[in-house]
């Protein structure tokens, strides 16, 4: 059972990657109902058969965390750590070189939209 629960684990890990939440719900219940069906006439209780399965989902589970928790760590904790140091350095805020940052402030300023009006209206002749 031990290498069912590897095996369980690395599934877990490899639909971290591409499979969306929802999807890997139901395939955790294919998995649960599928070891309960095929125990069934193997002469197990049904208490044994139930907690295998409650613990298959677990491991599956863990192993899609797993890979979700070491993406947050590595993109979060240590890029943005050193995107703050390398800020320190150059003495600007943390936002400058920030990567999910869309659009700079001086774009979104009220400044910058009253000038681009005037520019963009077509004058009328006289």
């Amino acid at each position: 059972m031990a290498w069912g629960l590897i095996v369980s684990f690395v599934v877990g890990a490899l639909c971290a990657l591409r499979v969306p939440i929802l999807l890997f719900t139901i395939i955790v219940l294919i998995v649960m109902v599928g070891y309960a069906l095929s125990n069934i006439g193997s002469g197990s209780s049904a208490l044994d058969i139930l907690a295998w399965s409650f613990i298959l989902a677990a491991v599956l589970e863990a192993g899609y965390i797993f890979p979700r928790m070491l993406l947050y760590v590595i993109y979060v904790k240590v890029l943005g750590r050193d995107i703050g140091r390398s800020n320190s350095r150059n003495g600007s805020d943390l936002f400058t070189n920030n990567l999910f940052q869309a659009h700079s402030d001086a774009r979104l300023s009220a400044k910058a939209e009253r000038g681009g009006v005037d520019k963009a209206r077509p004058r009328m002749p006289d």
